[in-house]
């Protein structure tokens, strides 16, 4: 069941995973840094700093130059930093990717964080933290983060605070660069129309000047704190969100939450999908989803409704869950819930990138990809009876909630 493919270690101890797949034209390229939002100390946002500063120029090329030297071939370039790392990608046609593999080995080993640059980016980092504060339903998901874990560093927003941001000199992005961008701190993960053989050759040839080193990271698993946490803001909508205890990544459990997660909001046939916009019409948006990191999981039941009924959904929400905790769901729930999940699996790896995430987050995190075959078969091993008995002890949690908008629910 727990079936593996063997991750390999490159002449110049890189970990490396290439996945060969010549039914797309085009190749994913990604390169996985241990670098989150949750091993930062006081320099919170150091790490989506860094993220942006990489390609703003390097000994090589300035950024336009950068860009245009993927974005030239008609391919894609970009990055993003989460809580437990950063990701930087391309994605090419095959014949083009020895380009990608020279770019991104040019951001990831030769930026100069040019002091003048820097504070540019500040300025645009501000902007993006500005406008994050800007949308309710991203400041309830945070929030939930909050409600989850309280103030621990698995509920830090990986943009940072205006204050922390602020704070950051250019001697904290080299330190902090210089700990973290090393050999033994980094995935690499290539699929797509690319020989095996090829993609080790263009990782031995551009890979070669990555710093050796490794990273000695101190991670506590933080207690639920399942707060309540009401964010007053200006909006036309009440956002409201319901956090529960969930599961860790790649677990058997984590499989079991995520029939849960789809059963009682995944989609439109989800429990309350149907209850609170189709039998009654509160709301436009409602779903669930589960928060996954390596060593905890939470789970947020979000929606968005008038002010004047927020009382009313959340009340039907937490109902809800009640529900679920005495009765479970039906057999057919069940096995929509099921099928919904195995085939988001499958469909959600019809592209090269999306293959490329799964197959670098496992890596990186885990020391290990499974089989897609592996993951169904124990999927699709999941009974009724097994998916009761775990929803008899997880609905047993308490529970937090996170309201964001007009909290005095006038109109």
């Amino acid at each position: 069941m727990n079936e593996s493919l063997d991750i390999s270690i490159s002449e110049t101890s890189t970990r490396y995973f290439v996945e060969e797949n010549h039914t797309f034209p085009s190749v994913s390229l990604g390169v996985f840094v241990k670098s989150g939002s949750r091993y930062e100390e006081d320099k919170l946002g150091i790490a989506h700093f860094i993220e942006h500063m990489v390609f703003k120029e390097t000994k090589k090329r300035s950024s336009f130059e950068i860009s245009k030297a993927i974005e030239g071939l008609g391919g894609e370039i970009n990055a993003y930093t989460s809580g437990e790392y950063s990701l930087f990608y391309v994605k090419l046609l095959g014949k083009d990717i020895e380009v990608g593999f020279d770019v991104l080995s040019d951001i990831l080993t030769n930026p100069t964080f040019n002091k003048d640059l820097l504070e540019k980016e500040r300025e645009v980092i501000l902007e993006e933290i500005y406008e994050f504060y800007d949308d309710p339903q991203d400041i309830c998901q945070t929030e939930a983060l909050r409600s989850l874990w309280g103030d621990s560093p698995l509920s830090r927003n990986p943009l940072g605070t205006e204050e922390s941001v602020r704070s950051i000199t250019y001697e904290d992005i080299v330190s902090y660069f210089k700990r973290f961008f090393v050999r033994d701190n980094i995935f690499v993960s290539v699929v797509g129309d690319i020989e095996t053989h090829t993609a080790e050759t263009l990782l031995d040839r551009y890979f070669k000047d990555f710093r050796d080193g490794s990273v000695n990271l101190k991670t506590e698993v933080a207690p639920y704190a399942f707060s309540e946490i009401n964010f007053p803001k200006d909006t036309a909508q009440l956002h409201l969100a319901i956090t529960l205890k969930g599961e860790k990544s790649f677990t058997h459990e984590s499989y079991l939450h995520s029939i849960f997660t789809t059963a009682l909001g995944g989609n439109m046939s989800s429990r309350l999908f149907q209850k609170l916009r189709e039998e009654n019409g509160l709301v436009y948006t409602v779903y669930a989803y589960p928060v996954r990191l390596t060593d905890t999981g939470g789970t947020v039941v979000y929606a968005s409704t008038l002010p004047k009924y927020g009382k009313t959904v959340e009340d039907m929400m937490l109902e809800e869950l009640d529900n679920v905790k005495e009765k479970g769901f039906s057999d057919e729930e069940f096995v929509n819930a099921k099928n919904y999940l195995l085939g988001s699996l499958v469909l959600g790896l019809e592209s090269t990138s999306s293959r490329m995430q799964k197959n670098g987050v496992s890596g990186l995190m885990q020391g290990s990809i499974r089989t897609i075959d592996s993951i169904i078969k124990e999927i699709e091993g999941i009974t009724k009876d097994e998916f009761d008995n775990y929803l008899k002890t997880f609905l047993e949690s308490p529970h937090g909630i996170v309201r964001v908008g007009k909290i005095d629910g006038k109109s």
